[in-house]
């Protein structure tokens, strides 16, 4: 009687081997692909830049209506009332931040992360360290604002955020395309180098 090789394996052998047959190839993203999402980069970048502008410094007042908004609609409990707590600490008014303690060091903070986000997409500069950032800015929108707006407008931002955050884009048409293959080299012999290496 003829016995099959297949027959004679171990169970866990031929499950590994055919494990290995189905094992997909990487997917290698083509230069016109690559190109292309380093233009998307661009272009988001530069929509984070333009929002910089109805809130800018030293007042920050335009910022001021929409943080009243999010304290009043946010999707998370509790949300709103950290932000009472934080940036609308001490208001005398929810018309007008003058007066308010916390609000205009805080908007500092906000108005900043975002000019980072802005340089950092624009420029391919630490993009996927500017596109962490711009996840957790548009997650804060999202929560603060989906009910007063079209529930997806910031849904899509998170999601667009995420894009940068799994594909190194910045290594096209960027800095990074100049940092990663130096920091890379450089961790080899230093961890620190190896973990910012991630980031472009």
């Amino acid at each position: 009687m003829h016995i099959s090789s297949s027959a004679r394996e171990p169970k866990g052998v031929a499950a590994s081997a055919s494990e290995q047959r189905t094992v997909a190839s990487p997917i290698t993203l083509s230069e016109r692909s690559s190109t292309g999402l380093a233009l998307l980069r661009i272009l988001v970048g530069y929509l984070w830049f333009q929002q910089l502008f109805w809130k800018l410094p030293p007042t920050f007042a335009g910022l001021y209506e929409y943080v009243v908004r999010e304290s009043q609609h946010a999707i998370l409990p509790g949300y709103g009332a950290l932000l009472q707590h934080t940036f609308l600490a001490g208001c005398p008014s929810l018309s007008s931040p003058v007066g308010c303690t916390a609000f205009v060091p805080l908007a500092a903070c906000v108005w900043t992360a975002e000019l980072l986000v802005a340089i950092s997409l624009l420029f391919g500069l630490f993009t996927r360290f500017g596109a962490l950032l711009a996840t957790v800015l548009a997650v804060q929108l999202y929560v603060g604002l989906a009910y007063t707006e079209w529930i997806w407008t910031y849904g899509m931002l998170v999601l667009l955020a995420l894009v940068f955050v799994a594909v190194p884009a910045g290594r096209r048409l960027g800095v990074d395309l100049w940092l990663a293959p130096r920091l890379q080299a450089a961790g080899q012999r230093h961890r620190l180098a190896r973990i910012v290496s991630w980031f472009v």
